[in-house]
C-alpha cells in the first residue's frame, strides 16, 4: 500500500504563487541527491527562492522506497520541468540510494546494480502505484504523457537534465518499460 504524506510547502514562492493546474501528463524526475530521503526536501525547499540562493523549485512529490510526501496539491502549477511541461504535468522526484556516486553531472560512477536493486525496486513500484492512483484521480492523464526529465528535454518542454534514465539504465530499464508497467497494473485492477 502507497504511504502518502501530505505536507504543503506554503513558504515556497510557488505555493504561495497559487496556479491552477489541470494535470495532463506526469514528469518523473530524479534527486541526483544521493541518499536524501522524501522528508528532508521540506526543509530545504519550504522557503521563498530569496532563501535558496534564487532558486525557484518546487516539485508535487518526492518519493523514496518508503514513502510519498507531497508538496504541492496535485492540481497546482509545479516548477519542476523548466519548461512548459509546467503547465500541464504533475512533478514527481525520485529519491536515489545512499551510496550512488556521480563522477560529474549526470555520469554516475562504481554503480553496483546489484547492491541497490532492492531499493530500486521498490522505488520503482512505488512509482507505478503513484501513476495510477493519479491517472485514477485524473484521466486526463494520458499513459503517453508520462514522460523524464529527460524526454521533456529532448522534446523542448523541459530543462536539459537526463533523469531519471541516466540511473534506470543501470538497473535495465527504460521510460518505456515504466510505461507498460504502469499500462498493465491499470489492465490487472
Amino acid at each position: 500500500m502507497l504511504n502518502i504524506i501530505t505536507k504543503y510547502m506554503t513558504n515556497n514562492d510557488c505555493f504561495k504563487d497559487n496556479k491552477p493546474l489541470a494535470p495532463a501528463g506526469i514528469t518523473i524526475h530524479s534527486t541526483a541527491e544521493p541518499g536524501m530521503r522524501a522528508g528532508v526536501w521540506y526543509e530545504l525547499w519550504n522557503k521563498p527562492a530569496s532563501e535558496q540562493n534564487g532558486r525557484e523549485v518546487c516539485v508535487h512529490a518526492f518519493m523514496d522506497d518508503e514513502i510519498v510526501m507531497q508538496y504541492l496539491p496535485w492540481d497546482m502549477r509545479g516548477w519542476h520541468a523548466g519548461g512548459s511541461d509546467n503547465n500541464t504535468h504533475i512533478g514527481i522526484e525520485l529519491c536515489e540510494p545512499a551510496g550512488m556516486i556521480y563522477a560529474d553531472d549526470f555520469d554516475i560512477t562504481g554503480y553496483d546494480a546489484a547492491r541497490f536493486q532492492p531499493y530500486f525496486d521498490r522505488i520503482w513500484q512505488n512509482a507505478i502505484e503513484l501513476c495510477c492512483h493519479l491517472i485514477k484521480m485524473y484521466p486526463a492523464i494520458s499513459i503517453s504523457e508520462i514522460t523524464s526529465h529527460h524526454e521533456g528535454c529532448l522534446r523542448g518542454t523541459a530543462s536539459a537534465h537526463h533523469d531519471p534514465e541516466h540511473w534506470w539504465k543501470l538497473h535495465g530499464k527504460s521510460m518505456d518499460d515504466f510505461r507498460m508497467a504502469i499500462k498493465a497494473r491499470l489492465e490487472d485492477k
